[in-house]
């Protein structure tokens, strides 16, 4: 029998309505906590409004891709749920409609949404992870972490300006530095003026010191070294603060890049294994597939909700949105350390969802028979 064009159309508008929904709620969440993760450095590197927005809407660039396929989820949940529990799949039996006139049309959705988590995966989050370096690294490039009258906290070091030159922002006046990084080798510095110069290219910043003193403190508590001068350079690491480095890190590069560095391994950065490269494009390819097993485990579940049990969808959207990210967690562990093929690891969560919605899809079919 063929499926009615309206039905089919009202089922995939509710499913859309109740995903945007999904979608609102959850990209919310995942904004705070992506922001609560970054709370230290965005404050270290001292942010104005505006540069603010811009690491928002990069954030939003970047939780996007896992957002849209659990608002799906919950779109899929509550408009199936609600079907059931108005009875009106009851009235879609007693018309000979089977279990294909509410998952065709799911489907429909599915393959739309896993369209769009694809360019949001393939080409948006990487993209705004460079562009939120890069915003990252303009303010320390502007010297935003040196705020007059505040001490700044940076790893060891604690940094105080009581001025900066209103004509001149890179002029510096007044300015104390505590040097704890090395706990052996202690020292304290105040000078009478800076000069603050950024070097892009090697993520440090340069403060050319005039007129000043260098305290070295001893461990021991033999004493202290003064030493004067007239001109000191001193060299603080910007990449601690902007979590940067020069090189691209694998989140950060496009399925192209990914695919350069993996046909030729000798281009991969120190420090990184070609299974970091090769976990982070499996992912990119693997998580747009997600609708299609949400559909398929979203539309058995929906319809064995009742009327008392509405609420049950968001628990239901949790639990298993915790379970798959859990397992892609996992795959990506075992991806990137080498322990299994990234090709099989990262689609550890799609084989795993979808075996297990094989038996739920045939007991709603005979259900609905």
């Amino acid at each position: 029998m063929l499926l009615p064009r309206t039905l089919a159309r009202s089922i995939a508008a509710e499913v859309l309505v109740f995903a945007g929904i999904g979608f609102l709620a959850f990209i919310v969440i995942l904004l705070v906590q992506n922001l609560a993760q970054r709370l230290e450095e965005l404050v270290a590197v001292g942010l104005s409004f505006r540069d603010a927005g811009a690491v928002v809407i990069h954030l939003v660039g970047m939780v996007a891709p896992y957002a849209v396929p659990v608002g799906f989820l919950f779109g899929v949940l509550a408009a199936v749920g609600r079907l059931s529990a108005d009875s009106e799949v009851t009235a879609m039996r007693s018309c000979g409609l089977g279990l294909g006139a509410i998952f065709g049309p799911v489907l429909a959705v599915a393959l739309v949404v896993a369209s769009l988590t694809a360019l949001l995966m393939i080409r948006v989050e990487p993209a705004a992870r460079r562009d939120l370096r890069a915003v990252l690294a303009d303010v320390a490039s502007r010297g935003a972490i040196f705020r007059p009258g505040r001490f700044r906290t940076v790893g060891g070091l604690v940094l105080y300006i009581q001025s900066r030159d209103l004509d001149d922002e890179s002029l510096l006046k007044r300015i104390f530095i505590a040097d704890r990084s090395n706990p052996k080798r202690p020292f304290l510095i105040f000078a009478q003026s800076a000069r603050f110069r950024f070097d892009p290219d090697q993520l440090l910043i340069h403060l050319e010191m005039e007129n000043g003193d260098i305290h070295l403190e001893s461990t021991d508590l033999s004493g202290h070294q003064r030493i004067a001068f007239a001109g000191f350079d001193y060299t603080l690491d910007a990449s601690a603060l902007i979590d940067a480095a020069r090189q691209l890190k694998p989140s950060e590069m496009d399925l192209g890049q990914l695919s350069d560095v993996m046909d030729n391994p000798p281009s991969a950065s120190p420090g990184r294994s070609l299974s970091q490269y090769r976990a982070h494009f499996h992912r990119r390819m693997a998580i747009p597939f997600a609708p299609f097993v949400f559909a398929a485990l979203g539309v058995p579940l929906g319809l064995r909700r009742s009327r008392a049990a509405r609420s049950w969808g968001v628990l239901v959207c949790i639990a298993l949105v915790a379970a798959y990210y859990t397992l892609l967690g996992f795959g990506q562990f075992m991806g990137e350390t080498g322990r299994m093929p990234a090709a099989i690891a990262l689609w550890i969560p799609n084989v795993v969802f979808g075996l297990a919605s094989i038996p739920l899809l045939r007991s709603a079919q005979r259900g609905m028979a």
